[in-house]
């Protein structure tokens, strides 16, 4: 087998240095001849399912709990229709993969309800663009509007009626909105009525109705806001508008609930109702006087004071209330609770653990959970058989058929949500990433086994926390560095015996003693970002750069370590959260032409010696100073030239920025024509081969400049689902391929090495065959059973190797519609040929299987003929042009 083309790729273009004073986001890009080319370019996605990213609810069809749909944090919706044995993503054409809650209507459930924008107010959430609704089960959607909501924390569906639901909406995390609160539509979502409105700084997170009075509701009001950074937990959780209400005309009207509950201020809560005896409700339930800073939250205790919170019970719809428990699990993050539907006194709690009781909340046990992820987020209990069970996490999906004492992994979804992502130079090369709460794993992009790249494939290199950046040495494959959450960096060597593999190497004192639950922070004098940055230096591979408020620079690999660097941050000394180096560059042209970016505005250059820096940003004209400088990339043919992206979404912002500098940062250009409102920019990457072409990851999806930034465009027909967010991308030197980090869905590859040799001449002429990729002669083989006593995955995602051959691309233009490729030996012996008909102009591929050797690959088409030369090696050896 001849390892190919990895599809289709990504895109190229002319660079241009043209001013443009104003920021003119919003506006597609004009037609080019370019746009021709995006229909061709596909993406593959490698995986992982091992481990799936948040789940954030779960919607059941009740007559028929084998099908059901799951809506995760960053992934969008799947649906399975066999129990979770398989999974579809049915969402993926919308123009946003964040979703908060799902919902179907009983009675008609082919009628389905999605709010989008997750509920959960972490560090790295995303926001959603409002509600949507299908009637066939998923096929088709159809957006309803409130799409100012931004985050939503629950949809529910009239029992019986399905153009009637409801949408509790949190509002936005980052500053005050009008659009938050309750809201009913009764027309399938054409129009929706505000039916709990509060102000403008207190929305609704959960809703729940009575099952036995769907004109019964109860509502959880909230006031959360989050400041400018990325601190673990919300600046604001509680405010005085916030608290538990009831309405009992389907919402007319509704009375804060009192009768025991607290006095005081709110923060989160959850509500659930008991379908056995609709009189019993039960809340968890967050004040200002709530344990709530550790990430385990309020211990579990019988009783208490009602003014600190805890889980809450109701014999009387609701009437009065009596504390029964102190659990309230890290209330920002969960606020989850379920109730049996035929055993009203069995009541579950979600958070960092399984909570549950049978003695209506008084006794809160945890349930032993063995290979569970914690982070628990949705529970759906079968009402006709309460034994079994699908649970919602950080780590994807469960299902149990024994209430909870054995919990099954369902991992036919790819919803893994990455951070940064790096490339080896192995053949076929691997890929490493951070994940949110699982580490850094890594995989090959193509495997020698018919099945592709599977769950068998990918491979936990370190870390069970939040992992985030990750690089590979260079000259030795085996050696990678990884982090995990406030700088904790770590160098493994794969070959290393076990136990010895992997030491710690984060520059600066040992770190505090930690409270129980939060995450290490290190000791003065550093102070590092959530996601910490550190690059390997492209001049000499044993040189890593890491950023805390300062640069340090090891020479050996991390061993050791010299500060480069005065604070860079806009607040000297102690800060309580922030005021950290978010990203950091080197000059692959010059040495010691550094770059830093500060999570509160600055922008540094160091371009002549190591301490010596320059704050460049003050610069920039016409973007506020509360900022954060989310990526720079550093220009491959001009040592002065970099690229500089600007997040303002925690300031409420969600505009894109990204600016071009030619000297320095003495000057910048915005360049963001064609990046629409709410493509929030984490990543600029410039290809080595042509600098006219770069790539930008969004929250809106990934999109590409074919003529330096006068233009973008976005990638929204390459199988990456369009408003996936994108938080990183590598182009591997060798291969020419892009490999895309989402927060949602995993890792995808595209081949860019056609495009990067797009040129005006190219797309003016009748017919283009690019320069062939050498590629190397894979023999396939059987995959290996199972290791004795290793976990049966049962059905998992797999991803399809490359097509099997000598990779081929060329272009047509208009008015060539036939075309055909050959590949013949030395002896002019054809050993493979394709041809096509009826085609558009545009981009096209072929994979020629052909055994190692030396070929010719000949395109005919608009009478016109090209060649190329093609080799193939053998496996084992490095393909012709591997260095």
């Amino acid at each position: 087998m001849v390892r190919p083309i990895l599809c289709a790729a990504a895109f190229c273009g002319l660079l241009a240095t043209s001013a443009v004073r104003s920021q003119p986001e919003g506006a597609p890009a004009p037609p080019t001849p370019y746009q021709r080319v995006l229909s061709g370019l596909k993406a593959r996605c490698i995986g992982p399912a091992n481990t799936g990213g948040r789940v954030t609810d779960v919607a059941v069809v009740e007559s028929s709990p084998d099908t059901f749909y799951v809506a995760s944090a960053g992934g969008g919706v799947w649906k399975t229709t066999d129990g979770g044995e398989t999974f579809n993503p049915v969402f993926d054409a919308q123009p946003t993969q964040c979703i908060g809650a799902v919902a179907v209507c009983q009675a008609k459930p082919e009628v389905v309800y999605v709010g989008t924008g997750e509920g959960n107010p972490r560090n790295s959430v995303s926001w959603g663009k409002g509600v949507y609704r299908s009637a066939d089960g998923g096929k088709t959607w159809k957006a309803c509007g409130l799409e100012n909501t931004h985050h939503i924390g629950r949809v529910v569906a009239h029992p019986t009626d399905p153009d009637t639901a409801y949408v509790a909406a949190v509002g936005h995390f980052w500053g005050p909105n009008p659009e938050r609160g309750l809201f009913k539509t009764t027309d399938g979502g054409k129009t929706w009525a505000h039916s709990l409105k509060i102000d403008d700084d207190t929305g609704v997170v959960d809703v729940a109705l009575d099952p036995a009075d769907p004109n019964t509701l109860y509502a959880a009001a909230w006031g959360v806001r989050r400041d400018g950074f990325s601190g673990p937990n919300p600046a604001k959780q509680t405010n005085a508008k916030g608290g538990l209400f009831k309405s009992q005309d389907a919402g007319k009207t509704w009375d804060k609930m009192a009768g025991g509950l607290p006095e005081r201020g709110y923060g989160r809560c959850g509500v659930a109702v008991s379908k056995k005896d609709p009189n019993i409700v039960y809340a968890v339930v967050q004040t200002d006087k709530t344990k709530a800073v550790t990430n385990i939250g309020q211990v579990a205790e019988p009783g208490g004071p009602a003014d600190n919170g805890g889980v809450f019970r109701s014999a009387d719809r609701g009437k009065t209330w009596e504390v029964v428990n102190q659990l309230v699990p890290r209330p920002f993050y969960y606020g989850q609770v379920r109730v049996d539907p035929e055993d009203p006194e069995r009541v579950y709690v979600l958070g960092v653990s399984f909570h549950y009781s049978t003695d209506g909340g008084k006794h809160m046990k945890t349930a032993p959970t063995a290979g569970v992820h914690s982070d628990m987020h949705a529970l759906w209990v079968n009402p006709k058989d309460p034994k079994h069970m699908i649970l919602g996490t950080d780590g994807g999906l469960y299902v149990s058929k024994d209430q909870g004492k054995n919990w099954a992994m369902r991992r036919g979804m790819v919803i893994s949500q990455f951070y940064g992502v790096a490339v080896d130079s192995r053949t076929p090369y691997r890929v490493y990433g951070g994940l949110q709460d699982n580490g850094t794993w890594g995989a090959p992009v193509s495997t020698p086994f018919a099945d592709g790249v599977t769950v068998a494939d990918w491979k936990r290199i370190g870390g069970t926390a939040d992992g985030f950046q990750v690089a590979v040495d260079r000259d030795d494959p085996d050696v990678i560095y990884h982090e995990i959450l406030f700088g904790g960096l770590n160098r493994t060597n794969l070959k290393a015996q076990k136990g010895d593999q992997t030491k710690k190497i984060r520059p600066g004192p040992p770190t505090n003693q930690p409270t129980p639950g939060q995450p290490q922070q290190p000791a003065a004098p550093n102070r590092f970002n959530w996601n910490a940055p550190f690059i390997l230096s492209p001049h000499d591979t044993k040189v890593l750069y890491f950023g805390s408020q300062y640069v340090w620079r090891s020479s050996n690999r991390g061993d050791t370590w010299t500060k480069q660097s005065p604070d860079l941050s806009r607040v000297k000394g102690a800060a309580a959260n922030g005021r950290t180096i978010l990203t950091l560059a080197e000059s692959p042209v010059k040495g010691l032409v550094l770059w830093a970016g500060t999570d509160d505005g600055n922008i540094w250059v160091s371009n002549q010696t190591r301490n010596k820096w320059a704050e460049v940003g003050q610069n920039l004209e016409d973007v506020p100073n509360d900022r954060a400088i989310s990526k720079i990339e550093c220009d491959h043919k001009e040592p002065g030239t970099a690229y500089v992206a600007i997040d303002r979404h925690r300031n409420d912002d969600t505009k894109p920025y990204i600016f071009k500098t030619t000297d320095f940062g003495e000057t910048w250009e915005p360049m963001v024509k064609g990046l629409p409102a709410g493509a929030v920019v984490g990543v600029v990457r410039q290809s080595s081969k042509n600098p006219k072409v770069l790539f930008a990851g969004t929250e809106m999806g990934l999109y590409v400049t074919p003529d330096g930034g006068k233009n973008w465009h976005h990638l929204k027909n390459t199988g990456l689902p369009p408003g996936v967010r994108v938080d990183d991308l590598v182009i591997h030197p060798r291969e020419r391929e892009l490999v895309i980090g989402t927060h949602g869905r995993g890792v995808w590859v595209m081949d860019i090495a056609p495009l990067e040799q797009l040129s005006e001449e190219v797309l003016a002429a009748p017919a283009h065959l690019f320069d062939v990729k050498p590629s190397v002669a894979v023999k396939q083989v059987p995959r290996p059973a199972p290791a004795k006593g290793a976990e049966l995955l049962g059905k998992a995602f797999a991803a399809a190797n490359p097509p099997a051959g000598v990779p081929v691309a060329f272009y047509l233009g208009k008015g060539a519609a036939k075309a055909e490729v050959t590949l013949t030996d030395k002896a002019g012996k054809t050993i493979a040929s394709k041809a096509f008909d009826g085609l558009a102009p545009g981009l096209y591929g072929a994979a020629l299987p052909a055994p190692p050797g030396e070929y010719t690959v000949t395109l005919k088409a608009a009478g016109a003929t090209k060649t190329r030369t093609a080799v193939v090696t053998k496996e084992g050896e490095m393909p012709a042009d591997d260095q």
